[in-house]
């Protein structure tokens, strides 16, 4: 099992402009470990191609109780939208997030 760096991040309002509309900027809210967890046989047919081509899934060591809410994670340095947390408590919570390949 390898595990990497990972830090959830959240979004938060820290202002508005001259027009009265929302700034936010993305805070770290929880540093943690990760690991890449496969799509089985059984995903690809139910889910289709195209969402396995372009989304990951990722276990993270803690319940979902204890994971804060978060919409992006870092995981090796880069910055993907988390789609989908699905608790697998007492031990583990996975997120499912969109990768951008190049």
């Amino acid at each position: 099992m390898i595990w990497k760096p990972c830090q959830l991040k959240a979004r938060e309002k820290i202002g508005e402009d001259a027009l009265q509309n929302p700034i936010y900027e993305w805070k770290t809210v929880m540093e943690t470990k990760a690991r890449f967890t496969p799509w089985t046989d059984e995903q690809i047919a139910l889910d289709g191609r195209d969402v396995t081509k372009n989304e990951q899934r990722f276990i993270i060591p803690l319940p979902r109780k204890r994971i804060p809410e978060c919409q992006r994670a870092v995981i090796d340095g880069i910055e993907q939208e988390i789609t989908q947390v699905i608790d697998l408590s007492p031990r583990w919570t996975a997120i499912q997030v969109k990768v951008y390949k190049e």
